[in-house]
C-alpha cells in the first residue's frame, strides 16, 4: 500500500545530482578526487588522477594522465603539469598540459601556458606567455635539407597563381 524507499539509494542519489550551475569539466569527473573549499594544502601533489581543486593548494601539481579542474573559489599556488587543464579559479605560476588548457570566464592566471590547444574564454584574466604550438620532438635538421626544402618551396610557388581574398589572380 505505501511504497518505503531505501534511505540508502535515496542519500545516494542526493549526493550524485547534477546541479545546472555546475561546470561540465566537474560533471564528466565524477571520480575525481576533490579538495573542498575549506580545506588548505601545503607541498607538492603527484598522480594520474583527475583532481578538482575547491581549497587552496600552495606547492606544485604534476598529474601525467589527469584533469586538473580548479573549481571557481579554488586557488593554486604553484606550478600545474597535466593532461588537461580548467580553470575556473585562480592559478599563480606555469601551466603546462599534453591535450588542453581552458581558462573559463572566471579563471585568473598568472603565469605562462604552454599546451597543443588553448582556449580563453571571453572575459577570463591571464598575465603570461602563451605558447599553443608545441613542436614534435625530431631529429634535427641539416642545412643542405633546408636549402633543398627552400628551393622546391620557391621553384613550386612560381609555377602556381596566386589567388586573393577578391577572386583575382596574379603572378608569385
Amino acid at each position: 500500500m505505501f511504497k518505503k524507499t531505501d534511505p540508502e539509494s535515496s542519500a545516494g542519489e542526493a549526493r550524485t545530482a547534477i546541479h545546472p550551475s555546475s561546470p561540465a569539466s566537474m560533471i564528466r569527473n565524477r571520480g575525481a578526487t576533490r579538495i573542498a573549499p575549506s580545506i588548505q594544502i601545503s607541498g607538492q601533489i603527484r598522480g594520474n588522477a583527475d583532481f578538482i581543486v575547491h581549497g587552496r593548494i600552495e606547492g606544485s601539481i604534476h598529474l601525467d594522465g589527469g584533469l586538473l579542474t580548479v573549481a571557481k573559489g579554488g586557488r593554486v599556488d604553484g606550478d600545474v603539469s597535466a593532461r588537461a587543464i580548467h580553470v575556473e579559479g585562480r592559478i599563480e605560476g606555469d601551466l603546462q598540459a599534453t591535450q588542453t588548457i581552458v581558462v573559463r570566464r572566471t579563471g585568473r592566471v598568472r603565469g605562462s601556458i604552454t599546451a597543443p590547444s588553448v582556449a580563453l574564454n571571453f572575459g577570463c584574466t591571464c598575465s603570461g606567455a602563451i605558447d599553443a604550438h608545441v613542436a614534435e620532438k625530431s631529429a634535427p635538421v641539416t642545412r643542405d635539407a633546408k636549402i633543398a626544402d627552400f628551393k622546391s618551396a620557391i621553384s613550386s610557388t612560381r609555377a602556381r597563381r596566386a589567388k586573393s581574398a577578391m577572386g583575382k589572380t596574379s603572378p608569385r
